[in-house]
């Protein structure tokens, strides 16, 4: 009888830590899947994100239905540069917008006779085409940045009253590359 009761025991015994390590294993794939959640969406908030290119502004560089990858570091150690391409946002909008930077604090830019002028330099950089709307002489103030798009004459950007010199906080990011479609794959 001492037997059969000991046997009995060591099969609870064992039952009980085989429930056990089955309930800790449970509650480590539980753990482990709220952390790779909770990572995914910490680098989404503050690394980097996804961005869909919506209308013709930034063609013919970027077009409709693209999807760029933009990340959020650079511009926390660094200021947005000339010639960037940025994620950015307008002032009373809660729209996202892609654009290129054109000029920084303290440039002067002008357009006259359909061409851009940065800093009394003619500039067909980014744009060779006629910009059919002039635009007075614009100096960028201190902590911001003024966007345009590559296609100048279907973009609103910063040569409007609505949206103006963008101030550096209102750039979410830097646009890298072109991540989708797949035959379009390049960097920026």
């Amino acid at each position: 009888m001492k037997n059969d009761n000991l046997a009995d025991e060591q099969k609870g015994s064992r039952m009980k830590r085989k429930a056990d390590l089955k309930k800790n294993e449970t509650r480590g794939w539980i753990l482990s899947l709220l952390i790779a959640f909770s990572a995914a969406l910490m680098l989404r908030l503050f690394v980097f994100e996804f961005i869909s290119v919506s209308g013709p502004s930034m063609q013919p560089t970027l077009y409709s239905n693209e999807y760029v990858f933009m990340e959020k570091v650079t511009y926390w150690f660094r200021a947005p540069q000339y010639g960037d391409i940025v994620i950015c946002k307008f002032p009373e909008s809660p729209s996202t917008y892609v654009k290129r930077v054109i000029g920084v604090a303290g440039d002067r830019l002008e357009i006259k006779d359909g061409v851009l002028y940065v800093n009394g330099k003619e500039d067909k950089t980014y744009f060779s085409g006629y910009i059919e709307d002039p635009m007075p002489l614009t100096v960028v103030p201190e902590g911001c940045v003024f966007v345009m798009g590559d296609n100048r004459n279907q973009s609103m950007d910063s040569r409007f009253d609505s949206v103006g010199p963008l101030d550096d906080s209102m750039i979410i990011g830097k646009a890298l590359f072109i991540v989708w479609p797949i035959d379009k794959i390049r960097g920026l």
